[in-house]
């Protein structure tokens, strides 16, 4: 009982700072940054954010990397947050950070260096128009992705086709995994995904719990060392049952 009454304490007071956020038009921004085995990256990516005066903390959830990761990561910015995710996954790493960030909203950038830190003004820019989560693109106008291989590029169409047509949504990148959301908001949609079915679960939720989503360009450049942590057998199947296993729940809804 004591554990509910806290629950909805935390829930009020945080609803109450999410207000008075949007009164003063001044956000707490969390970045959120799930990291395995990227060491060599980190240095490349946390020299390019540290300038970036919007952040109110970097959070780095590291997932048991035996590299020295977290070494780099504090030898680099000495004041990042340090915290061990409790499972596997860019799924569960991205709620770790969140239960773990003070800020109003939060961020998610990979740890490997394929996404620009320089285009974080462009997501916080639209927070401040009023939107509760803004996702990055590759496919917008003339903006693309140098990182992409044929057979990544070809999941992802069909990925995001498949669910604009089970949604009816327009989504133009269902995949790409660089967003920013209201906390309070995130916290609501009870995301079950632990892995790069993440981003699937999350837009579709966002849209159907009436969340205001804009999208916005980003330029995806090749991953500095070392391989993806993405596997088409796991994570292709996990991002298609996830847009099949979410579009069948809401029609058992209204059937």
């Amino acid at each position: 009982m004591r554990n509910i009454l806290n629950q909805s304490v935390l829930y009020s007071y945080n609803a109450l700072c999410d207000k008075c956020s949007k009164v003063s038009g001044v956000y707490r921004i969390s970045l959120i940054i799930p990291a395995l085995n990227e060491a060599a990256n980190l240095p490349y990516l946390l020299s390019r954010i540290q300038n970036i005066k919007e952040i109110e903390e970097v959070i780095l959830v590291d997932g048991g990397s035996n590299d020295g990761t977290i070494d780099v990561a504090l030898r680099v910015m000495p004041n990042i947050k340090i915290i061990q995710q409790n499972g596997r996954g860019k799924g569960n790493a991205t709620k770790c950070g969140a239960n773990a960030a003070v800020g109003d909203y939060f961020m998610v950038l990979d740890a490997d260096g394929s996404q620009r830190p320089e285009e974080i003004p462009l997501y916080i820019g639209k927070i401040r128009e009023g939107y509760d989560l803004v996702k990055g693109t590759r496919y917008l106008r003339k903006w693309k992705s140098e990182d992409d291989s044929l057979d990544r590029a070809i999941m992802n169409k069909i990925t995001t086709t498949v669910a604009n047509i089970l949604w009816r949504t327009n989504f133009s990148d269902l995949c790409y995994g660089v967003f920013i959301i209201n906390k309070i908001k995130f916290l609501e949609l009870n995301i079950r995904a632990n892995y790069f079915e993440l981003e699937a679960e999350l837009m579709i939720k966002a849209k159907r719990n009436g969340l205001s989503i804009a999208e916005v360009p980003a330029h995806e450049i090749p991953r500095k060392h070392g391989k993806s942590n993405l596997t088409y057998r796991r994570d292709g199947w996990l991002i298609f049952k996830t847009v099949f296993i979410e579009w069948f729940m809401q029609y058992k809804k209204k059937h």
